[in-house]
């Protein structure tokens, strides 16, 4: 995958507080290679060579996105859950629109839990990916990142 992702930090210092629920990020545009689809399909270590971009090329798409919106992933951040949704097939050698924002921000259990969601086109505008990825926040209202 080829964009500018690599221009920015792989860790983000973002606070709670500085997230705004619903303002979009994007699209930002990403080349899903063909080389990097034969890495994500079928067993580790055994290159293919599909048609159309596997299942785990998604989340690596998300996350080039996040980098390029917010700066990286939350440093201390933890994952706790990921739903994607798949509606129309992605062909390899073309380019991805990748829209992320934050959905949802909620405190449980006394820690903070943001949503980002994010929706993946095709280069015709078709709805290729939505999903989401729920992430327990390195800080919380009022907290200030190290």
């Amino acid at each position: 995958m080829t964009g500018t992702s690599g221009d920015s930090p792989a860790l983000s210092n973002i606070a709670y507080d500085d997230l705004v629920v619903d303002e979009r990020m994007g699209p930002f545009t990403e080349r899903v290679s063909r080389d990097i689809a034969g890495r994500l399909a079928g067993p580790i270590g055994e290159p293919s060579e599909p048609a159309f971009a596997p299942p785990a090329v998604f989340p690596v798409l998300f996350l080039h996105a996040l980098r390029r919106g917010m700066g990286g992933i939350p440093a201390g951040s933890i994952l706790a859950k990921q739903e994607l949704e798949y509606h129309a097939p992605l062909p390899v050698d073309s380019d991805a629109e990748i829209t992320v924002w934050v959905g949802n921000k909620e405190i449980k259990r006394e820690r903070p839990f943001v949503t980002i969601e994010f929706d993946i086109r095709d280069q015709q505008g078709t709805q290729v990916v939505t999903g989401r990825k729920i992430i327990v926040w390195p800080t919380g209202p009022g907290q200030e990142t190290s």
